[in-house]
């Protein structure tokens, strides 16, 4: 997330578990509040099924659906190929920003390929393909953040039959 818009934002950090950020560790969240009223919220998630192993990120999205920003936080993609997930090495990452999550079943945001909405970059699809669908899982994730909002205020970090 750009840090003049970060910096806008008061935050509270939570630890979460949940099926839909890719694996079954804990991972961060952090819930943004604009007037005391949480609206958007950056959470690190997994993508599992890189072509070279798991591909760790931060996605940022408002509770509409609307991404804010993803970035790759690590990986071990190939050098020249799948690398370019990584935003030192391209900016294929950043067209993800202001797009919409509508649900799960969302089909434009899967790779052109595959009759989505999201161009591939050359040379990989395993790559693109897992960092597309768990930037959508997350934002789904995120978009139902406001109905569980109280459980988090309560310290529950464990909401897998909520999601199911």
């Amino acid at each position: 997330m750009p840090s003049n818009i970060y910096h806008t934002f008061e935050k509270k950090s939570y630890k979460i578990k949940n099926k839909l950020l890719g694996d079954h560790k804990i991972h961060n969240l952090w819930v943004l509040f604009k007037n005391k009223k949480p609206v958007a919220a950056i959470v690190e998630t997994t993508a599992p099924d890189g072509y070279s192993g798991a591909i760790n990120m931060l996605v940022a999205a408002y509770f509409n659906g609307e991404i804010i920003n993803a970035r790759v936080l690590s990986h071990k993609e190939t050098p020249g190929i799948g690398d370019k997930i990584d935003l030192s090495i391209s900016n294929w990452i950043t067209r993800f920003t202001g797009m919409y999550v509508a649900s799960i079943e969302d089909k434009d945001f899967k790779l052109r390929k595959y009759g989505g909405k999201i161009e591939q970059f050359t040379g990989a699809t395993i790559t693109p393909q897992s960092v597309t669908n768990s930037i959508k899982r997350t934002v789904v994730f995120i978009k139902k953040i406001p109905f569980i909002f109280d459980f988090l205020n309560k310290g529950i970090y464990e909401y897998q039959k909520f999601f199911k």
